[in-house]
């Protein structure tokens, strides 16, 4: 009779683990963007990216260029982050993908950026939405 606890117990558990999983099986996923972390993979292919930067007189960045970006992207918006030396978010703009060829380019220029000084841009972070 000792068991009886141990075996319904255990019984139960293995239903509520079975329901789990009857339940994710029959969720739909429809989202266009895979994203993990601060990484996102575009439904267009890889992303493999670069960026060149405009700097004024001031020494502030007053535009990015962003080649290398597969042309299934074309239509979709492209989210351009400037980072510092921690990873920190220093200003972000965005624009629509239009210009391409084998692969698009998106240049960003104006003031979205804000006042981001070039001495203190690490990096950028891209993500393509849409």
């Amino acid at each position: 009779m000792k068991y009886v606890p141990k075996i319904f117990g255990t019984t139960l558990a293995l239903w509520a683990i079975l329901a789990t999983v009857a339940a994710a099986t029959s969720l739909a996923v429809t989202s266009t963007v895979l994203s993990a972390g601060n990484a996102a993979v575009p439904v267009c292919g890889v992303l493999a990216a670069s960026a060149t930067r405009t700097v004024d007189n001031a020494s502030t960045v007053t535009g990015v260029t962003v080649s290398g970006i597969p042309s299934a992207c074309r239509g979709k918006t492209l989210l351009v982050t400037l980072t510092g030396q921690t990873g920190a978010s220093l200003g972000t703009s965005s624009g629509t993908i239009s210009s391409c060829g084998t692969t698009c380019t998106v240049s960003l220029t104006g003031s979205s950026f804000g006042s981001v000084s070039a001495t203190s841009l690490y990096g950028y972070a891209f993500a393509v939405t849409g």
